[in-house]
């Protein structure tokens, strides 16, 4: 309940309204990035530099034009939102703002046939998953960034342009890792979307 004052001097009560204010965003998105610096040492560092196109080692969904330094500080300085998908893990939080920038992935059935995919494990997942090259993403205007626990505190899991897609579970049988196949064979498999590098 929220009070108000009236002309007497009276409180008058009421409900508050259920969505939260940016500033309280902001803070928990500035708090999450610190916790992350604390407990996970260089990850929100290394994930700046994949996504800030000028740092040299952009690669994936990227943020055109800028550098590591000008995309934190536009991630810091964002208008955030509650945001609710269905890619977004239990446990977890995710917030949206207008940020533009272009997606590192891409619908295999957008793909002309017969293109080649390479499956791929790289992060010993046990799924794989598709990448394509030479290929670029579509541009979006908005972010998603994603906040989780780690270690009993809420630290930044990712953030990237665009909505966030829900990982393979393709399984990585042996032989997949490093496979080529057409995309024809990528969707009989199961897969949808692929990372472009």
């Amino acid at each position: 309940m929220a009070g108000a004052r009236n002309g007497k001097n009276k409180v008058i009560r009421g409900t508050t309204n259920p969505r939260r204010s940016v500033m309280n965003i902001s803070h928990q998105i500035a708090l999450a990035v610190e916790r992350t610096r604390k407990l996970i040492p260089g990850y929100f560092e290394k994930t700046l530099s994949q996504r800030a196109e000028l740092s040299g080692c952009a690669a994936g969904s990227i943020y055109e034009s800028i550098d590591e330094k000008q995309l934190e500080q536009m991630l810091l300085g964002a208008k955030w939102e509650e945001y609710s998908h269905e890619a977004v893990m239990s446990g977890c939080q995710a917030f949206k703002a207008l940020m533009p920038g272009r997606l590192g992935i891409v619908d295999l059935r957008s793909l002309p046939i017969g293109t080649v995919v390479s499956l791929d494990d790289r992060k010993n997942t046990g799924k794989v998953s598709a990448i394509v090259q030479g290929v670029r993403g579509p541009k979006v205007d908005f972010t998603v960034i994603i906040l989780g626990p780690e270690q009993g505190e809420e630290v930044i899991y990712t953030f990237h342009p665009g909505d966030p897609v829900r990982p393979s579970q393709v399984q990585a049988t042996p032989g997949l890792h490093g496979r080529q196949v057409a995309i024809e064979e990528a969707l009989g498999m199961g897969l949808e979307m692929a990372k472009i590098e």
